[in-house]
């Protein structure tokens, strides 16, 4: 009898297990957030609604203080948001926000390596604090973007930093990775291997990737979607197919991301 129950719970898990999986890789319903910078005033994120589906990336554009950093930092729930629902790799952030944080996996200014450990023991020390930590794949990671797995988290360079932290973020498989000025510090050889890695990941169709970048070239290579912020605002959030109208001049020439970024941004403070 025990053992019959064992296998209708664990046929009861693996249901909800599928379910889960089958659930997109990040819903956000509405997302408000609002505080003061010095000097500069009040500055809101307003009603911030979009999907991304598992196996596609989403590109995040606008002009520097625009909220991408913010929008990123409440997705990864290092700051909170004032209204609005999330749910991560299925899991709804307000009733299971350890077990959505541990599917997230994050490359930016915010993440940082213990300065007095070396690559290696930082692996096995952060690392413990996600179930499924690969560390030989995080050490296979280092090795294929040429950053010695003995160099001090206080000796890396930031082009360094930005390959380590992708290295960690993909050995505890993420299902929703977030990119924050990713490639900023990096060669154009690098910067073509690390995008190159970012689509194989996608191959899978097990995570969703927000990638926000002022390089739009890279965005033009990679992504799926493109979203842009205005002033805290989603201005739109489009398939590159639906974009294909936006990008088309008064003169029918091609723009490219950046030209349409630079005039809806003149649009905006008219």
């Amino acid at each position: 009898m025990q053992e019959q129950i064992r296998i209708v719970e664990s046929l009861d898990m693996q249901e909800k297990e599928r379910e889960r999986l089958s659930r997109p890789a990040i819903s956000v319903q509405g997302l408000e957030k609002s505080f003061f910078h010095f000097g500069e005033g009040r500055f809101t994120l307003k009603d911030i609604s979009f999907t991304l589906e598992r196996g596609y990336m989403l590109g995040l554009i606008g002009r520097n203080g625009a909220g991408k950093s913010t929008l990123l930092r409440i997705l990864l729930q290092s700051i909170p948001r004032k209204r609005g629902s999330m749910e991560i790799a299925g899991y709804d952030v307000a009733t299971h926000a350890t077990e959505a944080k541990k599917l997230v996996g994050y490359v930016g200014e915010d993440f940082y390596f213990l300065p007095r450990e070396n690559l290696r023991e930082n692996g096995r020390v952060l690392g413990a604090f996600y179930p499924e930590f690969d560390e030989e794949r995080y050490l296979e990671l280092l090795s294929r973007f040429e950053v010695g797995a003995e160099k001090l988290g206080s000796a890396l360079s930031k082009g360094e930093t930005t390959k380590a932290q992708l290295a960690f973020a993909l050995s505890h498989k993420p299902e929703l990775l977030l990119l924050d000025e990713p490639t900023g510090g990096l060669d154009p050889v690098m910067r073509r291997e690390f995008l190159y890695v970012l689509q194989s990941e996608l191959v899978e169709e097990r995570m969703g990737i927000i990638f926000s970048t002022h390089i739009t070239e890279d965005l033009d290579k990679v992504a799926d979607y493109i979203a842009m912020l205005e002033k805290g605002e989603l201005l739109f959030c489009e398939s590159k197919e639906e974009l294909s109208e936006r990008l088309t001049g008064e003169n029918g020439e091609r723009l490219s991301l950046k030209q349409l970024m630079v005039r809806l941004c003149k649009e905006g403070g008219q």
